[in-house]
């Protein structure tokens, strides 16, 4: 290889890496969705594409506060916070983005991970500063409480805008006055995906598509508790048919 052609494929892996740069800075919904190579081999049972971007979401959280917390703990150097949290939020921003059509509803996921990542780097920011600035201890005592106070807050306000009483599951089995529906992750109505007993209030089939009224509980989210609407059967056990979702809008 002489020297024109390294530097042709130096030039070429350099203008690839900048397209992608692009690409993550300013993420374009994509036409298909993620393959999820690495949590597949994780979880095995079938779930939805938009269970797998929930749970995705979660561990990169959980990831970047563990993450952070060493930082802030060995380095206590707020440019490497800095830098990880403003990584970390282009990197949720790309991945909401790139797959929003993947998502039964994007909007409140962006809103409560967004506010959810400020609401850590100012705490680790704030830690950061105390550390170096509170003449006493009982100023920590404060700041902790001024966080406990941020996270109620932000919480209240999501639930305000994005809290609904309802979600969709997908009918499984009926026994008597009984049916057994799947769900998927659904952050507005704080349901965890899996599979409820419910009353039976309507006529339904396995496979129909149904709206469910759930009920709140302090310690396990919310939890389903009987059918409101039953709509056209689906295709599959594990995503509802879009075709419900603007039904319910009606």
């Amino acid at each position: 290889m002489n020297l024109e052609e390294s530097l042709y494929r130096v030039g070429e892996l350099a203008e690839s890496i900048w397209k992608q740069l692009l690409k993550f800075i300013f993420p374009e919904p994509k036409e298909n969705p993620p393959r999820f190579k690495v949590l597949k081999k994780i979880i095995r049972r079938k779930v939805s594409v938009h269970e797998m971007l929930s749970l995705k979401l979660q561990l990169s959280f959980i990831l970047y506060l563990v993450i952070a917390l060493l930082l802030v703990l060995f380095t206590q150097n707020v440019l490497y916070l800095t830098l990880l949290s403003t990584l970390y939020f282009l990197y949720i921003r790309a991945l909401i983005s790139w797959n929003r059509r993947f998502f039964i509803e994007y909007e409140p996921y962006r809103a409560f991970y967004y506010g959810l990542t400020g609401i850590a780097f100012a705490s680790y920011l704030g830690y950061l500063i105390m550390r170096r600035t509170a003449p006493s201890i009982y100023y920590f005592y404060g700041y902790l409480v001024a966080i406990f106070v941020a996270v109620f807050l932000f919480r209240y306000i999501f639930r305000a805008k994005y809290r609904r009483e309802w979600t969709y599951g997908v009918v499984e089995e009926v026994k008597g006055d009984l049916v057994k529906i799947s769900t998927h992750d659904d952050i507005r109505a704080n349901i965890k995906p899996g599979e409820y007993w419910v009353d039976r209030s309507e006529k339904v089939e396995v496979g129909s598509v149904v709206k469910v009224l759930v009920e709140e509980h302090i310690l396990r989210g919310a939890v389903p508790k009987r059918i409101m609407e039953v709509y056209e059967s689906s295709k599959t056990s594990t995503e509802p048919k879009a075709e419900s979702d603007s039904n319910s809008n009606r």
